[in-house]
């Protein structure tokens, strides 16, 4: 009749929809958010900690990344301050107080060159990171131009200085200043002098070499990206303990930025990185499978990030690059990196863990149907028993399943390690209610006895897979899969007259009893089948 229809095909729905899990994610997505907010980590997209869980490759910036980004001035070099029609600090103090760049080379240079000199000024040039200089032209003074070494002395006639290449191999900073008599008024540079060197240094971060460590162990590949001179960066890499420090690449030597994406694999520095390659190697790298993180605290860096998989910032980013970014680091600490890692390896492996839990009913309920169809038999579950299952089997366990420690690498892909998981348990179900629906008339069984070891072999079997979730045990665990079962089997005993089950005595227990022992022996079977099968189908994608 309809009314028995009505119920059987709600419970047959109820059982297909793996309701619990999207409550169960979000909460423990929310409870490790809540967890690195007292690290000091500003998540500001609730999966972000999911996404850093997966990925394989971190873009890091060098300046404040690797270096803390407090950079000063550590010694000015002069060479030629004859051709200045005013002194240098006068002209380099007026240059400082002139230009509006508020970068951490600049800022090092205003604290350095300190005083209220201030000439006319005629034009001037904002630093680019394409031409890698800028410039101030003063009325009836000439220009001054501040810039890298190597863009600034192809105008010059003087030769490069081996102290400069040494500074730079050991993860000094080098500028140029430079004075011209023309105004400078557009990015075509005039015939220059060379009048000082500038050294900047960066001091390493005290737990750079501990960050990039626990990502090596993690098998993260790092890719340091930076727009300073290569053998600069390929020094401070190597003081940070990247093994691959050697491995780098100017790409101002490339013809086209066509040339890229066959790099990215090859070289783990990337120097004198212009701001629109920053995410054209993020792209690259995606494009060959990898999972990225990036970096990055500028508005330069604002394509990069959004491209990347995983974005991370620090409080004192430019307002857009915090905007865009998923992950703030409110300490300005990359080493909460190896936190935020965890905490989302804790939550993907705990969810895929116990997600088994929940589509074995979704598997079984999709069959059964099917089976019921195709014999013309009713489904022969009622909506308040399919409620017990969820409640004390899958919603208790794994609740408290989700919060346990585990950090191990994340392996495979989600639904499909899932289903991989749930198949055997729900194909034993499956096996054991077509017997049963078969051999009822010759156990001498009564419809409502059959349906309630049906019933109860759900529930043992469903056990099976919440014991095996709970490997490797601990007190935690064992004390979960334990209430789990007697709580399961006692909530059918007191409450079996409002689940619509029979007393189960006699026979019937020993039926329920060996139908337990063939489904274990069964789910046992079906394991090493299907892994096994897996395995193959892997080889053979390879």
């Amino acid at each position: 009749d309809i009314t028995n229809s009505v119920v059987s095909t709600a419970a047959a729905l109820l059982g297909m929809l793996p309701k619990g899990l999207m409550l169960l994610i979000t909460i423990s997505l929310a409870t490790g958010v809540i967890k690195l907010a007292k690290k000091s980590v500003l998540v500001q997209d609730l999966y972000s900690v999911e996404t850093l869980a997966h990925i394989d490759t971190l873009c890091l910036d060098k300046t404040g990344t690797i270096t803390e980004g407090k950079m000063k001035v550590d010694n000015v070099e002069i060479y030629n301050e004859n051709c200045l029609p005013r002194s240098m600090n006068s002209l380099m103090t007026a240059f400082v107080n002139e230009m509006t760049d508020n970068n951490a080379t600049f800022m090092a240079l205003k604290d350095y060159f300190k005083g209220e000199d201030s000439f006319e000024v005629a034009d001037n040039m904002a630093f680019s990171s394409e031409r890698k200089w800028s410039s101030i032209s003063f009325k009836n003074l000439g220009s001054i131009v501040l810039g890298a070494p190597e863009r600034l002395i192809e105008k010059s006639n003087m030769e490069m200085p081996d102290k400069i290449i040494e500074e730079q191999k050991a993860g000094k900073r080098m500028l140029f200043i430079a004075y011209t008599q023309d105004i400078i008024s557009d990015e075509k540079l005039p015939h220059l002098e060379i009048v000082a060197a500038i050294t900047l240094d960066d001091p390493l971060r005290k737990n750079a070499k501990e960050m990039l460590g626990f990502f090596k162990t993690q098998k993260v590949d790092i890719k340091i990206i930076s727009g300073d001179n290569p053998l600069t960066v390929s020094s401070i890499a190597k003081k940070a303990g990247l093994e691959t420090y050697d491995s780098y690449i100017d790409l101002s030597t490339l013809n086209s930025d066509d040339e890229i994406p066959a790099l990215v694999d090859k070289y783990s520095v990337f120097a004198r990185v212009l701001p629109h390659q920053k995410s054209i190697i993020v792209k690259a790298l995606q494009a060959k499978g990898h999972s990225v993180a990036m970096t990055g605290d500028g508005v330069n860096d604002v394509i990069a990030l959004k491209q990347a998989d995983c974005s991370i910032t620090l409080p004192e980013a430019s307002d857009i690059a915090r905007q865009v970014s998923q992950i703030v680091l409110l300490n300005s600490d990359f080493s909460v990196l190896k936190d935020v890692l965890m905490e989302g390896r804790r939550v993907v492996n705990n969810i895929t863990n116990v997600a088994r839990i929940f589509f074995i009913k979704t598997i079984y309920s999709m069959l059964l149907s099917l089976f019921n169809i195709v014999t013309n038999t009713a489904f022969p579950f009622i909506p308040i028993q399919i409620t017990l299952i969820d409640l004390v089997i899958e919603g208790y366990t794994s609740f408290f399943l989700s919060f346990l420690e585990n950090s191990k690498p994340i392996r495979g892909r989600f639904l499909r390690t899932v289903i991989k998981n749930a198949l055997p348990y729900a194909l034993t179900i499956i096996i054991g209610i077509v017997i049963l629906t078969f051999t009822r008339a010759g156990l001498e069984l009564s419809l409502e006895e059959s349906e309630t070891l049906m019933y109860l072999l759900i529930g043992g079997v469903s056990i099976f897979a919440v014991i095996d979730a709970c490997r490797p045990f601990n007190r935690i665990s064992t004390f979960l899969c334990t209430t789990t079962a007697v709580g399961f089997f006692c909530a059918v005993l007191l409450f079996r007259n409002l689940l619509h089950l029979t007393p189960v005595d006699g026979d019937a227990i020993v039926i329920l009893v060996a139908s337990l022992i063939l489904a274990y022996i069964i789910v046992t079977g079906l394991k090493n089948l299907i892994n096994n099968l897996v395995k193959d189908l892997e080889k053979a994608a390879e």
